[in-house]
């Protein structure tokens, strides 16, 4: 079995209503400097290796629209990941919980250069992406080998959830957004 093949593309994985009143929701918020986790544990801002904004979707927030979007979103993966198990045939893979979600705001040359999901710090199991837009040119998501060979890119697609092992094995990046902005959820099954 090739390890793509854990790679899943849903599409229309939500009524178009919902999807629209994300993004209405979205153009109301203000996002932060998104961080990366370095070798050595820290949480920071590095432009170089990832040029995004980040707005959590927080269920402690004060905002209830916030809590609303991350109660719904977090339900939506957990039954997104239980159909995931169940087509890559791993139900006995042990799943906790799903971590808050989060929208991602790519603005033009925003990017996230190649990297993987799980690290000591973050030990995550399963990725999730959810496309919110395509009125953007740029910042398809790519997944290659381990060893930087066989490149696929994702076609940008708005309401495709995308979930994959967060491990080693699924580099993946981000590339420069030539035009617009790109808006997706992320979240991370723990």
């Amino acid at each position: 079995m090739e390890i793509k093949n854990f790679i899943k593309v849903y599409d229309e994985v939500l009524p178009l209503q919902i999807i629209s009143n994300v993004l209405k929701f979205i153009n109301k918020i203000n996002f932060e400097e998104s961080k990366i986790i370095t070798s050595g544990g820290q949480s920071v801002t590095d432009f170089n290796v990832r040029r995004t904004y980040v707005y959590g979707l927080d269920y402690t927030s004060e905002n209830m629209t916030t809590v609303h979007w991350g109660q719904f979103f977090s339900n939506f993966l957990w039954q997104s990941i239980t159909k995931y198990k169940k087509d890559c045939n791993i139900l006995d893979m042990p799943i906790e919980t799903v971590n808050t979600p989060a929208i991602l705001k790519y603005q033009q040359t925003g990017f996230y250069t190649w990297h993987v999901d799980h690290c000591k710090t973050a030990p995550r199991s399963l990725s999730c992406i959810l496309m919110l837009n395509n009125d953007y040119e740029g910042g398809e998501l790519c997944f290659r080998n381990p060893d930087g060979s066989g490149e696929e890119t994702i076609e940008v697609k708005p309401n495709r959830l995308i979930i994959w092992p967060s491990m080693f094995l699924y580099p993946h990046t981000v590339k420069p957004v030539t035009k617009g902005t790109r808006y997706s959820m992320v979240a991370w099954a723990i």
